[in-house]
């Protein structure tokens, strides 16, 4: 059916050894038949996005098109084609912790 591009970012790109992987779709591809084939090629992959019920953590984020999949009726069912992008975010750190306040005058 054709070849759809899944880009990953940060810490995914280290268990996945590459920023773009090209999937072949076969033709009722969905977000989670695709997912389900990369845990095959990348053991490891599946722990960091994965619960115990097979849902996504919240704390990661898949984009479809720019488009959050769990802000769409279909999620993980949303059926794919190869001239969809998707984009895996794993969970972000950032900032120093320290709470700035403002002085007292």
């Amino acid at each position: 059916m054709g070849r759809m591009k899944v880009n990953f970012f940060a810490s995914l790109r280290t268990v996945v050894g590459a920023k773009t992987v090209l999937m072949d779709l076969k033709g009722a591809d969905t977000v989670r038949t695709v997912m389900d084939r990369l845990f095959t090629l990348y053991p490891g992959l599946q722990a960091r996005m994965m619960d115990q019920n097979d849902d996504l953590f919240p704390h990661v984020h898949v984009f479809v098109n720019g488009r959050d999949i769990l802000t769409l009726p279909e999620n993980m069912d949303m059926r794919l084609s190869p001239e969809d992008q998707v984009d895996i975010f794993p969970p972000v750190a950032g900032g120093s912790g320290v709470i700035l306040r403002p002085a007292h005058v």
